[in-house]
C-alpha cells in the first residue's frame, strides 16, 4: 500500500519536479538524469514544483552520485597528470560517458595537457548533449562516438588505442558478469602495458528496494540495480588483465571510485 500510494504521487504531482520528470522521460538511471543530478539545480513547475525537486535531488543516493563525480574527477586528474609527465600523448576513452560532465569539467580544468579524448555513449540525446556541454567549455579534441560498452570487438579496436579508460555507473546497472568481462577484456587489449582504467562500482544502496518498485531505468523496466561487493568487481577486473592501484569511497559506503592498470602481456 505504501509503495502504490508513493508510486502514484510520483507519477503525478512528482512530474511538478523537473528532474522527477525527466527520469520518467529518459530513465531515472539515464545519462541525461545524471547530468541534471551533478547540475544540482532545483527547478520545476510553481515554487511546489522546485520544493518537491529539492528535495528528489537531496535523496541519499544522488548525493553519493554528486560524491562519485568528485571522486571520479580527482582520479582522471590524477591519471592525466601521470601520463603527462612521463611525456606521453594522452587519449582518453569514456565508454558509456552519459553527457560526459566530469570527464569535460576536468578537461576544462587542465588547459595545459594536451590531451584527446573520445567520448561514447548508445543514446543519441546524451551525445548530443555532451557536444554542447564541450562547446560551452571551449573544449577542441574531444570526440563524440555512439557504441555499446559490451561489444568486445569494438572496444578492442579503438583507434588510437587509449592511455586512459573511464568506465563509471555503467557495470552496476546490469547483472551478467559475462558481459563485464567482455567490455573489460576489449579494453585490455585496446590498452597499453601500463595504460590506466578508472572503474565505479556499487557495493550497496539503503534504497535498494524503493527504487526498484518506483522507479524506471533508461529502458523502461523496473530499476533493479545490480550490486557487486569490492571483491567481486576487483576480481573481474583482475581477470581480464588489470592489477588495482587504489580505490576512494564515499561518506556513506555507496560508490567506490577504482583505478588499475593494464598488466604487461
Amino acid at each position: 500500500i505504501q509503495y502504490a500510494i508513493l508510486g502514484f504521487l510520483l507519477r503525478t504531482l512528482g512530474r511538478w519536479s523537473n528532474g522527477i520528470a525527466l527520469g520518467w522521460e529518459s530513465g531515472f538511471n539515464s545519462g541525461r538524469t545524471l547530468d541534471y543530478v551533478y547540475r544540482n539545480q532545483a527547478s520545476g513547475f510553481t515554487p511546489l514544483g522546485r520544493i518537491i525537486d529539492r528535495s528528489y535531488l537531496d535523496g541519499i543516493g544522488w548525493k553519493g552520485i554528486r560524491v562519485r563525480k568528485v571522486l571520479l574527477e580527482r582520479a582522471l586528474q590524477g591519471a592525466l597528470e601521470r601520463a603527462h609527465n612521463a611525456g606521453s600523448p594522452v587519449h582518453m576513452v569514456d565508454i558509456a560517458t552519459g553527457a560526459g560532465r566530469y570527464m569535460l569539467e576536468t578537461l576544462a580544468k587542465l588547459p595545459g595537457l594536451k590531451v584527446t579524448a573520445e567520448l561514447r555513449d548508445r543514446e543519441p540525446k546524451n551525445l548530443e548533449e555532451g557536444r554542447k556541454l564541450a562547446a560551452s567549455l571551449g573544449l577542441a579534441g574531444v570526440s563524440f562516438v555512439q557504441g555499446d560498452a559490451f561489444d568486445h570487438a569494438s572496444l578492442a579496436a579503438l583507434s588510437p588505442h587509449p592511455l586512459i579508460a573511464v568506465v563509471s555507473g555503467l557495470y552496476e546497472l546490469f547483472p551478467d558478469n559475462d558481459r563485464i568481462l567482455a567490455s573489460l577484456r576489449g579494453l585490455a587489449e585496446a590498452l597499453p602495458d601500463g595504460g590506466t582504467l578508472v572503474y565505479t562500482n556499487q557495493p550497496w544502496h539503503p534504497q535498494m528496494e524503493l527504487i526498484a518498485r518506483l522507479l524506471c531505468d533508461w529502458d523502461g523496466k523496473p530499476w533493479i540495480m545490480r550490486r557487486r561487493t569490492q571483491l567481486e568487481m576487483d576480481d573481474l577486473v583482475r581477470e581480464a588483465g588489470f592489477e588495482k592501484e587504489g580505490m576512494e569511497i564515499d561518506p556513506w559506503g555507496i560508490f567506490t571510485v577504482s583505478v588499475a592498470r593494464r598488466r604487461r602481456r
